[in-house]
């Protein structure tokens, strides 16, 4: 079963908690505690030989390890490994924000989720505030992530045409696809890849399910066959005398008509328009005439390929980065005249300790008031006596 489209639920690794010791017991100085573990990150990863997410389809919740907790006297927590998914040449990566990523390169990496940091042991929060901290900071929490995939198939050249025109004999005549051949309309419902060694070159080739009036605007298999013309470098119109319905402008039209509809910047690519079943044709217009159930006209369909130097050539789409992926986000909330509360990592990173109370809230103030909710809360207007809730914690704001 071919998959090019997949929804997926990531969760990184929570970073693990620092310890809270000390070399000199009796006293509670010269602090050794130590610093948790990083959680593991989420990272994906293009693979060559990969063409759809098959491999992946049936699991679609990923979950990276937790990173270890620190033990005292300077053990420090264990890092947790990268969670990797490999993925085709060609996958595009969104959330409920729009597009994050395009992945056109092999072995290109995208860190799509980080993993949670590990907490600071008592030894790593000593400073001239306190030098002797009775508190550590709990690892930072897991984040989650959902995500869908959706593929557009890395090729040389991408062959189109109506229902039955006869695209799947042709790249099993030209390449090494085991593409399944039929007599009924809509045989082919997924695309076929092959690869064809010629003299000067070697090309990927793809031969999509048959195009329909109204594909670019999602009838029948619609736009999941179109997508797919977005990282090829060639268009075949594969078309076909025999059909009873239109005749050979008219099936040059209505592939022109869906394709530059979905797309307008698909009007720069070479098209090469091909004339199947010529033993049907009398087509004098110059058009490839060729017979794939046949083999006749291969060679000059083969001719007329090399002549485009395809190596030359350059697909549409671009690798794309969202640069605020992984951004350090808070919410500020103010439901009545007075309050207001915070939510969000950087939240976490402020509160998340443990330890001697004095400490934890003479530690949390210091972070508060040099912390970017501080400067956002100056300029949404809070009032000296407004009550501000971080997490559990609540306090009033002078």
């Amino acid at each position: 079963m071919f998959v090019d489209k997949i929804n997926l639920t990531l969760l990184s690794g929570s970073g693990g908690s620092g310890s809270i010791s000390f070399s000199s017991k009796s006293s509670k100085t010269s602090p050794n505690g130590a610093s948790g573990g990083n959680g593991g990150s989420i990272i994906l990863k293009t693979r060559k030989d990969l063409f759809d997410f098959s491999h992946i389809y049936s699991k679609s919740i990923f979950k990276a390890e937790n990173g270890g907790d620190a033990s005292k006297n300077l053990q420090s927590g264990k890092n947790a490994g990268d969670l990797v998914i490999e993925v085709p040449l060609g996958t595009s990566i969104f959330d409920d924000e729009g597009l994050i990523s395009v992945l056109l390169h092999e072995n290109e990496e995208l860190l799509l989720l980080e993993g949670g940091k590990g907490g600071a042991g008592n030894k790593d929060l000593k400073s001239k505030r306190n030098p002797n901290p009775g508190i550590a900071e709990q690892g930072q929490r897991r984040f989650k992530k959902e995500v869908r995939l959706d593929l557009s198939l890395i090729t040389d050249i991408a062959i189109l045409g109506l229902p039955n025109s006869g695209k799947s004999t042709l790249i099993k005549k030209i390449t090494n696809s085991n593409a399944k051949t039929d007599s009924y309309p809509f045989t082919t419902i997924s695309p076929n890849l092959g690869v064809l060694e010629s003299l000067n070159s070697k090309y990927t080739i793809c031969d999509l399910p048959g195009l329909i009036k109204g594909a670019a605007t999602g009838v029948g298999l619609g736009k999941s066959i179109l997508k797919h013309l977005m990282n090829t470098k060639v268009l075949i119109f594969l078309l076909d005398p025999s059909n009873t319905e239109l005749n050979i402008d008219e099936q040059i039209k209505l592939l022109e008509d869906e394709i530059f509809t979905y797309e307008k910047k698909l009007r720069q690519l070479p098209v090469l328009k091909v004339i199947n079943k010529s033993d049907l044709s009398n087509n004098p217009n110059g058009m490839i005439n060729i017979s794939a159930l046949e083999g006749l006209g291969i060679d000059k369909l083969l001719e007329k390929i090399d002549e485009l130097n395809i190596s030359s050539l350059k697909a549409l789409n671009k690798s794309y980065l969202r640069t605020d992926l992984n951004k350090n986000e808070f919410t500020i909330e103010n439901t009545t005249q007075n309050y207001w509360e915070v939510f969000g990592h950087e939240v976490d990173r402020i509160t998340n300790l443990i330890g001697n109370e004095i400490d934890v809230f003479n530690e949390i103030s210091y972070r508060f008031e040099n912390s970017d909710i501080s400067a956002e809360l100056k300029l949404l207007g809070v009032n000296n006596g407004s009550t501000i809730k971080l997490g559990k914690f609540e306090f009033i704001y002078e």
